[in-house]
């Protein structure tokens, strides 16, 4: 009966549950015919059939491709929002392909601007049992050992964001599609400058609210940070990676470089660094005092930033005459206050504000994540890997370690996100206010909670939006009519004896 189908019902194995569907859209491809959603320890499975198909696709997703669940069950919404790798949804999309009856084009894509594009979603009839919701946890646990993937309840108007609009549901039928303005909105910097960024009118989707920054928004104001808003003589003592450096230097290494005689004879982080060598080519990264790299995984972004690379030990300010608070006995004088226990050096929760004088310089790299409170080891540990044998490959120059003593990586405790969309807002923010408000004093743990508001992210959409349309194709680049954030004054004046110390 019509009762009986609306009914989530459980398979004959405890292991496996089944889930009725009342509609179902695989990126652009929407309004498809679904009935059931089965889930078992392996993968979601279901079959697609569609008047655009000519035949039933049966559509398997491996718990390992799947990179977040959101979820919404309440009286009028029972919906799941499934977001994918890249490249898994780029096979999806070939077998989705191969069986349409006519040209029509199809995206699954989890960078696209336009939101319910990048993700599976799901309305059901009815809310599953919550058992079964448990159920997926633990199979999204068993499956994932390194990524934090989880099922997020999300609000009702966050899911129908990632739903596609009712107006949208039939338009795969119609013959003239209406595709995205790839006009060039703005060349930034204009020629003729170098590494330009170009921007088109589809890139202004991003800043709409809700909205996934891309790399493209990313990248330019990054760079109009380093061209406009900080002095010349602090832009020159900068390096600004863009938001592809880290991706380059972490992919895993090619089949043929593995085979060859050279590559075999290298370090595991001898070759990472092979990867992005032409990258800093014609730049002495070492000559630098903060080096910005902005990192997108999983749909997320994050920042590092390392900093004084040259430095190889401490400044500390008045070390003769600073007294500590709490002497203590138990710790040694050359540890610096750094736990060894610490995990690979990301040091945020040790207290160094009561066991060392205060630190104007140190060689570090300072990390910066807007949704989780801690962590990101590995990331350091690749940073400062890098630096290793960029160091070593330099000419002229001696030995050097780099270890988490050393060169430790930071966890600054930074305001942090309320929703899952505006990660890249808070990259941007932070390298703004890092130039802004710069810090002084580098002990650990490193506090910024009151850098910046939520509000104050939601006003920066608009304002990156106004931005860019100001500096469109009728824009004159003049440098010296931007107001400047930082003067070369707020950071010279305290490290002018520090940078006359420089040896090489």
């Amino acid at each position: 009966s019509s009762e009986d189908e609306s009914e989530n019902v459980n398979n004959d194995s405890s292991d496996v549950y089944q889930w009725c569907i009342s509609a179902a859209h695989i990126g652009s491809l929407t309004k498809l015919d679904v009935s059931i959603l089965e889930i078992n320890q392996e993968h979601f499975e279901f079959n697609v059939t569609s008047e655009v198909l000519l035949a039933e696709v049966k559509v398997c997703v491996p718990w390992t491709e799947i990179v977040k669940l959101e979820s919404h069950f309440s009286n009028d919404l029972h919906a799941l929002i499934i977001h994918v790798e890249e490249l898994w949804a780029k096979g999806l999309i070939d077998q989705l392909k191969n069986a349409l009856s006519r040209q029509i084009p199809l995206e699954l894509d989890p960078k696209s601007a336009v939101m319910y594009k990048r993700v599976i979603s799901m309305e059901f009839v009815k809310e599953p049992p919550q058992a079964h919701i448990t159920m997926m946890g633990y199979y999204l646990d068993k499956h994932h050992t390194v990524k934090m993937d989880r099922i997020e309840a999300c609000s009702a108007a966050h899911i129908r964001d990632l739903l596609p609009p009712v107006d949208h549901f039939d338009s795969h039928m119609d013959t003239d599609v209406v595709e995205q303005d790839t006009r060039t909105l703005l060349v930034y910097p204009p020629p003729p400058g170098q590494a330009t960024i170009t921007l088109t009118y589809a890139d202004l989707e991003c800043l709409k609210p809700e909205e996934f920054l891309n790399d493209s928004i990313l990248d330019f104001y990054l760079k109009y940070i380093h061209h406009e808003l900080i002095s010349p003589s602090l832009r020159e003592k900068t390096h600004l990676f863009n938001s592809f450096f880290y991706k380059a230097l972490t992919q895993p290494i090619k089949k043929e470089a593995k085979n060859d005689p050279v590559t075999k004879r290298m370090t595991t982080s001898e070759r990472m660094h092979q990867q992005v060598k032409r990258w800093s080519k014609s730049i002495d990264l070492f000559s630098k005092d903060y080096i910005i790299v902005p990192i997108n995984e999983h749909q997320h972004w994050y920042l590092a930033i390392i900093c004084y690379p040259w430095l190889e030990a401490p400044h500390y300010d008045k070390p003769d005459t600073w007294k500590p608070a709490n002497k203590r006995s138990d710790r040694s004088e050359q540890d610096d206050g750094i736990d060894e226990k610490d995990i690979d050096g990301v040091l945020s929760k040790n207290k160094e504000h009561s066991t060392v004088p205060p630190i104007s310089c140190r060689p570090c790299i300072l990390m910066f994540d807007s949704l989780v409170a801690n962590g990101r080891n590995k990331v350091v540990n690749n940073i400062r890997n890098y630096l290793a044998v960029e160091w070593k490959t330099k000419a002229d120059r001696g030995p050097r370690t780099f270890n988490k003593n050393n060169f430790p990586g930071i966890f600054v405790e930074g305001p942090l996100q309320e929703n899952f969309c505006d990660c890249g807002v808070f990259l941007l923010q932070f390298v703004e206010k890092f130039f802004e408000s710069p810090i002084t004093d580098y002990r650990f743990p490193v506090e910024r909670k009151d850098w910046f508001s939520q509000q104050d992210i939601t006003k920066k959409r608009e304002s990156l939006r106004k931005l860019i349309v100001r500096l469109g194709p009728n824009r004159q680049f003049t440098e010296a009519s931007q107001k400047k954030i930082v003067s070369d004054e707020q950071f010279s004046n305290s490290l002018i004896s520090l940078h006359a110390r420089r040896m090489f």
